[in-house]
């Protein structure tokens, strides 16, 4: 009864819709620096010159809401805790159930919003460029491409071709990893940081330098905004896409539930 009523709770604050439609937004403007908002072809071209496809592909790939996708993880649930602990609602919530039983709550709370602040924002886009752009692919010999694997490189770039909605829920479906692992590394911060916008925003900034050191290293392809944008380097593949964000995750999981351990239920007030 808990968890539902706090999941209801969380998915209709403003954050959560404010993360939604800036990741759509953000999708949607970098569709129109990348690819034509006209879904008309040029003339004498495939009728599916422009299509849903390469349209979600390239709002993605221009690297926008890549960007700031860890902020948008972050943003509707990674600070809960520390709020209600701060505004003492967690001496109510005690009084009912076990301490363990509430942080594992809100834990699970968080990881789910989350991946839907990223998955439903790219769910959303598909939708759009499904009912504005063709829906199918058009032959290889009418493109740009000399190849079938061109069209879209690196991890499950295979698919694409034979069966591009399937590839992109499959993207979706790393989406949501993404949030996953962000949301918690979120919630592992205000531990420590009693601040709800440091919360929000150190996520993103950890992000940002390993974005740096992966680069520095001559290793970008370990860095996990490649989970987003798999068709942005030719090397990605599944073991470096979910090996960096699950170690991740497990040390950001590890890091929220020995913390609690240090501290009994009175010293939360």
């Amino acid at each position: 009864m808990f968890f539902k009523k706090e999941f209801i709770q969380t998915v209709t604050k403003r954050e959560f819709f404010a993360s939604i439609l800036v990741g759509f937004g953000l999708l949607f403007m970098g569709l129109g620096y990348f690819y034509s908002l006209n879904p008309s072809p040029p003339p004498g071209a495939n009728p599916a010159y422009y299509n849903a496809f390469d349209a979600w592909r390239q709002g993605l790939k221009a690297g926008i809401f890549v960007l700031f996708a860890p902020l948008l993880a972050s943003l509707s649930s990674a600070s809960s805790y520390l709020e209600e602990r701060e505004a003492r609602f967690s001496r109510y919530v005690l009084l009912r159930m076990p301490h363990r039983r509430y942080l594992v709550c809100k834990y699970l709370i968080n990881v789910i919003v989350g991946g839907l602040s990223i998955a439903i924002p790219l769910l959303l886009f598909y939708g759009y460029t499904l009912l504005v752009y063709a829906r199918s692919l058009p032959p290889l010999l009418q493109t740009p491409y000399t190849e079938e694997w061109m069209r879209a490189p690196g991890f499950l770039g295979g698919i694409y071709s034979l069966h591009p909605s399937l590839y992109i829920f499959a993207r979706i479906g790393l989406g949501f990893v993404f949030g996953i692992t962000y949301s918690t590394l979120g919630m592992a911060v205000s531990r420590f940081v009693h601040h709800k916008y440091l919360t929000t925003i150190i996520p993103l900034l950890f992000y940002w330098l390993l974005g740096f050191i992966a680069n520095f290293i001559n290793l970008p392809v370990f860095w996990s905004a490649y989970a987003l944008q798999t068709d942005g380097i030719l090397t990605s593949s599944l073991a470096n896409i979910l090996l960096p964000m699950l170690l991740l995750f497990t040390l950001t999981t590890l890091c929220i539930f020995i913390s609690i351990k240090k501290y009994d239920s009175k010293e939360m007030y």
